[in-house]
């Protein structure tokens, strides 16, 4: 697809150019595989992507601040971390070490999410349950830790946590189906990914993700799914 007008893209050359001077003009083209609104961060991967080649062929130079004024995912995805815990708009990495071996089965619906409208719903339950405060870093660390250890140990850790999951579910009961072949299947975990819309599995390997998939396919509410390892 041409780039038309800004995104992700063009704002993250034009603040490589700002930090490298030597950076000539360049034709992009963009190859989209992964449809938007997906919740997987692939707009910020195309943008680290780009910026991991510049750091490769111009010697780039930009702060894991720098990188996350760009947005949320960016500085994660354009650094050599397989996992890492995100503070701050997730310019704040504390890397993680190496990601369990695992097959992976992306599931993606015919529908998309919006995340600005998803963080607003989020907002909005949180302020009808004022008595249900989120929990904090330390809370969140420790239930992160848990579903890492249980993953690495080769146990199952079912649905990973995700605060949008039960709000997009009320919207789209196809993720409690979801959910359902996730465990038939054998899946070590599951979940929404990001604010939505794409759902994953989480398989011993990827020869039980395949089978997997097919079940997934099955689905009339599902537009295309992707595995991975």
């Amino acid at each position: 697809m041409p780039i038309i007008g800004e995104n992700l893209v063009t704002k993250a050359l034009t603040a490589a150019r700002e930090c490298a001077a030597n950076i000539p003009p360049l034709k992009i083209r963009l190859d989209k595989f992964f449809p938007a609104g997906s919740g997987i961060g692939a707009g910020s991967g195309n943008a680290a992507a780009l910026l991991k080649w510049l750091r490769e062929n111009f010697r780039l130079e930009m702060t894991e601040k720098e990188i996350g004024r760009l947005g949320a995912d960016i500085a994660f995805l354009a650094s050599d971390s397989e996992m890492a815990a995100a503070r701050g708009i997730g310019e704040i990495l504390t890397p993680g070490g190496e990601a369990p071996k695992l097959g992976w089965v992306l599931a993606f619906p015919k529908w998309s999410s919006d995340t600005k409208e998803a963080y607003a719903k989020l907002d909005a339950m949180r302020a009808e349950n004022k008595n249900e405060a989120p929990p904090s870093e330390e809370e969140i660390a420790a239930e992160a830790a848990e579903c890492l250890r249980r993953l690495r140990e080769g146990h199952r850790a079912n649905r990973l946590p995700n605060d949008f999951f039960p709000i997009l579910t009320e919207e789209h009961r196809e993720y409690a189906v979801a959910e359902e072949i996730a465990s038939e299947t054998g899946a070590r975990g599951w979940g929404l990914c990001g604010s939505g819309s794409a759902f994953f599995g989480l398989y011993a390997s990827r020869e039980e993700a395949l089978r997997a998939e097919k079940i997934y396919n099955n689905e009339g509410w599902i537009l295309k799914t992707f595995n991975m390892e």
